[in-house]
């Protein structure tokens, strides 16, 4: 069983290799470059017809729309490429018709936000991670210091690298994004596997002084 286990997990970290090796992880538009488009609208709108005309202006590019200003009534544009003049100026007439408005093409800025690399947007994580995790890490070799400390540290650092490791693994396969949820999600699942090995660690010594 454990040969089959081990097997899987080969197989799955060399695919998730290749994958990462030829186009690297899947990065969500916060992390990649994009060009931002900032308009101010003014008076109410719904985001459903700002991104229904952004959509038909950029039908082939990936584009996302937020409220922003103070009071809401500014819009801003994520297009993953290069915006055209052309696209502007029809993106600017789509818009007045669509809301009633008189927006100049000049009142459209249109800014160029480079990428993160990824490493670091984990480097962001690293201060506060591992500080934690020693503390962790601490608290168990002394709690369960019957059972042995290198056992201990051993098994917990050992089963958190290979969770992690296959997390990303699958993360890799799937093509789930990289954004900011992602992060959060790896620190909880090490959590969760310092949990588990906690109560393991409880029965084994539990089963020891019986």
């Amino acid at each position: 069983m454990k040969n089959k286990v081990f097997v899987g997990l080969a197989v799955v970290f060399v695919v998730a290799i290749i994958i990462i090796a030829v186009f690297g992880f899947n990065v969500d538009m916060d992390y990649k470059s994009y060009n931002l488009i900032d308009l101010k609208i003014g008076q109410e709108f719904k985001i459903g017809d700002i991104n229904d005309v952004a959509k038909e202006v950029f039908p082939k590019q990936n584009v996302e729309v937020q409220r922003a200003g103070v009071y809401s009534d500014n819009v801003v544009i994520k297009v993953s490429n290069q915006v055209s003049d052309e696209q502007k100026n029809s993106l600017n007439t789509k818009i007045n018709e669509k809301l009633g408005i008189n927006n100049n093409i000049e009142d459209m800025k249109v800014n160029y936000i480079p990428n993160y690399r990824l490493r670091d947007i984990l480097l962001s994580y690293a201060g506060p991670f591992a500080i934690a995790a020693i503390i962790v890490l601490v608290y168990m070799a002394i709690k369960f210091r019957k059972i042995g400390v290198v056992k201990v540290l051993s098994q917990v650092i050992a089963l958190c690298v290979i969770a992690e490791a296959l997390f990303m693994a699958i993360v890799a396969i799937t093509r789930y994004p990289i954004n900011r949820l992602l992060m959060p999600s790896a620190i909880i699942l090490g959590m969760v596997i310092i949990t588990l090995m906690t109560g393991i660690f409880e029965k084994q010594i539990s089963a020891s002084e019986k």
